[in-house]
């Protein structure tokens, strides 16, 4: 093999995993999608202050834990998000 191909073969190797590694997580469009969707039902409960803070859980399943106030008492929630289904629902 010539210097050549080997530094074109080296050069489109690192390029490759230069654009790899770049790249946003797959998930990252759903955890998005489930924060918003999970800040919606708490704004929907008249929820102040909300806070997200996003996992992945299972293959098909986001979870939020929603942390904010009502009424003046502190509340935090677990909001499970279906990538399938796009919905979410408030846990206990």
């Amino acid at each position: 093999m010539t210097t050549f191909r080997k530094g074109a073969l080296a050069l489109a190797a690192a390029t490759g995993m230069a654009w790899l590694v770049g790249a946003p997580p797959a998930w990252a469009d759903d955890e998005s999608e489930a924060k918003a969707a999970c800040k919606q039902i708490a704004e929907g409960r008249d929820w102040d202050d909300s806070k997200a803070k996003v996992s992945k859980e299972g293959e098909n399943q986001i979870v939020v834990t929603m942390t904010g106030e009502r009424e003046g008492e502190d509340r935090e929630r677990r909001c499970v998000y279906n990538t399938n289904s796009k919905e979410a629902s408030f846990g206990s």
